[in-house]
């Protein structure tokens, strides 16, 4: 079965129960999550992307610590990381943070007001028990730990050390949190990647990031723009 056979099962049924098909065949027919349609679920718009951020997990796989990824909707993202570091021997353990609910809603009401962030939706079709049987059937379940709520009430709980961090929060304050939160516990050499750098949908997450690398610059070893829509900082030995 293909991702055209997919789409046309699932064609004419109403959005809910579309999602809810599509969900339980991908659980049935797990290799689907591999088709071009489907892509893991995952939000890097490109497979350039996804080589992008996995060329700077290699460089950190001898680094101590484990990883985090903040704000990962589906874990399509999570999943690719789980399968790459398997595939190079590595067991780091991947700590995966979401609301798995969505955006806060007064977060992306505040946001919608000041017009940083445009089109898309609040990501409140998530579905944390459907994340776990897909993390279960996919076979990472093992070394991803999912965790559930806003980072202000979960971040903390998690000292880390990391030696790699994904960010992909799009909202301003949820970016700076989490920034902020886990920098202090990434380890010398290790790489922090966030997401939605210079993209119009989510102004706030570029300021974000902007007011990060402007405070943490004497700590920071390299940094700059990573293909598309994502950016990086390196953390120096100092």
């Amino acid at each position: 079965m293909n991702g055209r056979i997919l789409r046309s099962l699932a064609r004419g049924l109403p959005p809910l129960w579309r999602r809810r098909f599509k969900r339980e065949l991908l659980l049935c027919f797990p290799s689907l999550y591999a088709t071009d349609m489907v892509r893991y679920e995952q939000s890097l718009t490109c497979e350039e992307e996804v080589q992008a951020l996995l060329s700077k997990l290699d460089a950190t796989l001898d680094v101590p610590g484990d990883i985090i990824e903040c704000g990962c909707f589906l874990c399509g993202t999570t999943v690719l990381m789980a399968r790459h570091l398997r595939q190079r021997g590595c067991n780091k353990r991947i700590y995966a943070c979401d609301t798995f609910q969505g955006f806060d809603p007064a977060e992306f009401s505040r946001e919608r007001q000041q017009g940083t962030v445009s089109g898309g939706g609040d990501f409140t079709e998530n579905d944390l028990r459907y994340v776990q049987r897909k993390i279960e059937r996919l076979g990472v379940a093992e070394q991803i730990t999912l965790v559930k709520g806003l980072f202000q009430e979960t971040l903390a709980s998690l000292p880390g050390p990391f030696a790699f961090a994904f960010i992909d929060a799009d909202l301003h304050d949820s970016m700076l949190y989490a920034a902020r939160a886990i920098w202090p516990h990434l380890s010398a050499d290790g790489c922090c990647v966030f997401d939605d750098y210079a993209n119009d949908a989510f102004r706030g997450a570029t300021k974000a990031i902007d007011t990060f690398i402007a405070e943490q610059k004497p700590t920071i070893r390299d940094h700059g723009p990573l293909l598309h829509k994502m950016y990086f900082a390196s953390k120096d030995r100092a």
